[in-house]
């Protein structure tokens, strides 16, 4: 699917500009693209694009310099450079550019998907929050971007203002006396980049491909939590790795209150129609690509309007609250529950066959039932679940686990169908 942005796409080797040509055209609604670094920047002043995507090296006017101009015209606009190992120099020299990421070729067409699809997000939240207009403006310059270099035994060699300031340090030989390794400093967060007990933190990121992920968390020289997009490179010549940290703690901070806002139920405080909604194309998808097994469970309150009628509307919000607590407490955290509506919430189950549904539904069918709720009123739930088939689309997926509910409905409440 087509996002609504262009990009211009900068690259004098004609094999690999024929070889990019096709994925970008499917990321953007309109793709320019030059061969040199002149043409680019006549592109750019013609077409004003969304995102700029260039080589470094190249003959004319290279990618640095070509870019440098754009900047004049627009120093908010969205860059990423493609490089080689062997534009070391080069790529030093771009560094200090704030560019929005760097992918070294042979361009793997994920990572640069990622790239881009990290900026469209800052673009779709600019437009949607204009009234935090500064907040916005202040992410996109990159002003505080924090620069450090290791070597070969990753001991910090270089690090720039930025970084000596955030950690209230005067040189980076007293930050190897006094921290050691910055790996060491990660704090755990929801959504962040943590590295794994057993392996060293800089090989943990090199394994990690989704740059979303790529996202740590600091505590800087007040104990403040700040947040960070880390992007990396390694300098083959040197074995030298060079480290940019964009803060993006306030993005980070709004980008989860408006995925509150958006997504969870107000009532329950867990996901709404809308998220399940979402999470049900990223499951398909992930199914029909990994060929893994999918299941849901739908899961209805039996009788809830007799809870409304006889103890009121206040006394019904309570029960609705506490099941929600309840499920989320017990179920497992690779499952994905939610609120469907009413009464109706549903859980979504990755890697799980329908038999393995089967199992969960009947867990919490039992565990529903010998459970005391809100003034020790006892209740009762009934489920139908169904197993994604490769001829399903997602509705008839869902009619399926549906039409299971309505059975155990009709065939006595407090079941589960299938």
């Amino acid at each position: 699917m087509k996002k609504n942005i262009t990009i211009l796409y900068v690259e004098d080797e004609d094999q690999i500009r024929e070889n990019t040509k096709r994925p970008l055209d499917r990321l953007c609604s309109k793709l320019f693209v030059a061969s040199n670094g002149k043409e680019g920047l006549e592109f750019y002043k013609r077409y004003n694009p969304d995102i700029v995507i260039s080589d470094i090296k190249m003959p004319s006017m290279n990618g640095i310099e070509m870019c440098k101009e754009i900047k004049n015209i627009n120093t908010k606009q969205h860059i990423i450079f493609t490089t080689a190992h062997s534009d070391s120099l080069y790529f030093m020299e771009a560094i200090d550019m704030q560019v929005d990421g760097y992918i070294l070729k042979p361009i793997e067409y994920d990572l640069l998907k990622n790239k881009i699809d990290n900026i469209i997000e800052q673009i779709n939240i600019a437009n949607s929050l204009k009234e935090q207009e500064i907040l916005c403006s202040e992410v996109t310059r990159f002003q505080n971007n924090l620069l450090f270099v290791l070597d070969e035994i990753r001991e910090v060699i270089f690090a720039n203002d930025k970084f000596l300031e955030f950690f209230n340090i005067q040189s980076f030989e007293e930050f190897n006396n006094i921290y050691k390794d910055i790996g060491n400093l990660f704090i755990k967060n929801s959504g962040c980049f943590y590295p794994k007990e057993d392996r060293y933190w800089l090989d943990d990121l090199k394994q990690t491909k989704d740059e979303k992920r790529r996202v740590i968390t600091l505590k800087d020289s007040k104990d403040s939590l700040r947040v960070f997009v880390i992007t990396f490179n390694e300098v083959k010549e040197t074995a030298h790795s060079v480290f940019i940290l964009t803060e993006i703690t306030n993005l980070n901070r709004e980008k989860n209150s408006l995925k509150e806002n958006v997504y969870i139920d107000a009532l329950t405080q867990v996901p709404n129609r809308f998220y399940i909604d979402r999470q049900f194309t990223i499951e398909i998808a992930k199914k029909r690509r990994e060929n893994t097994n999918f299941s849901l469970i739908i899961l209805d309150i039996d009788s809830f309007k007799n809870f409304n009628d006889t103890y009121g509307h206040l006394v019904g919000d309570q029960i609705l609250l506490g099941l929600s607590e309840f499920i989320v407490k017990n179920k497992r955290e690779i499952d994905i529950f939610g609120r469907w509506g009413g009464e109706e919430f549903m859980i979504l189950l990755p890697n799980t066959s329908l038999d393995g549904a089967k199992i969960v539904a009947n867990k919490f069918r039992k565990l529903i039932e010998q459970y005391k709720f809100y003034n020790n009123l006892q209740l009762t739930c009934s489920f139908g679940i169904s197993e994604f088939k490769e001829y399903d689309t997602k509705e008839s997926f869902i009619k399926r686990a549906d039409d299971a509910l309505y059975m155990a409905k009709k065939n006595g409440r407090n079941r589960v169908e299938f």
